[in-house]
């Protein structure tokens, strides 16, 4: 979560694109990212859930996502929250501005994205058996570990292989949709 709409200053969005980050959040609940970068100076001007998950790393400073304020949708939205929350612009916003998109079909998109996370997780707690709460970035990291320490006379198995392959088909869409713009053609040109 490190760029802006514009450089440096974050233009007014429109009312559609408002509804479709309030439903989406893909950015906000540790689907995408892991955390968001904080300009210098944020830290102690934060909301308390987002100041109480901030740390500095090699000289820059971040919070740990998900963000405490997003239940199914932005709990923050109109309210003072740290400057990426406002000043991220994914591709499908891009697309819905450019008119590649219309409103209804951004909103399918997100409805599928979200949908398709929700079956990936429930799937890992079925094979798993683990209830805990997680989020998609956590998960693939676990599934990455699982796959370095299988070997070929102990493999992971098929159940974990094939929710990896749901997984890596789910990256594809989040790069294609969610991500900064370029992103998916920079992936499929190399």
């Amino acid at each position: 979560m490190n760029s802006q709409r514009n450089t440096g200053k974050i233009a007014e969005t429109l009312p559609e694109e408002q509804v479709i980050c309030i439903r989406c959040g893909l950015c906000c609940d540790g689907t995408l990212f892991l955390h968001a970068h904080l300009d210098p100076g944020e830290r102690g001007n934060l909301p308390e859930k987002i100041e109480r998950n901030s740390y500095s790393k090699q000289g820059s400073d971040y919070f740990r996502l998900p963000c405490g304020y997003f239940d199914k949708k932005c709990t923050i939205y109109n309210q003072k929250k740290a400057n990426v929350c406002s000043g991220y612009y994914c591709q499908l916003l891009r697309d819905l501005a450019a008119g590649r998109l219309t409103f209804n079909e951004a909103l399918a998109i997100v409805e599928d994205a979200v949908n398709m996370r929700t079956e990936i997780i429930e799937l890992y707690r079925i094979i798993s058996g683990k209830r805990r709460k997680t989020y998609f970035k956590k998960l693939l990291r676990v599934l990455g570990r699982m796959q370095e320490r299988s070997t070929e006379d102990k493999p992971a198995g098929m159940d974990y292989d094939m929710l990896l392959a749901r997984c890596n088909i789910f990256e594809v869409l989040l790069i294609r949709h969610f991500s900064q713009s370029g992103e998916f053609e920079k992936m499929i040109m190399k």
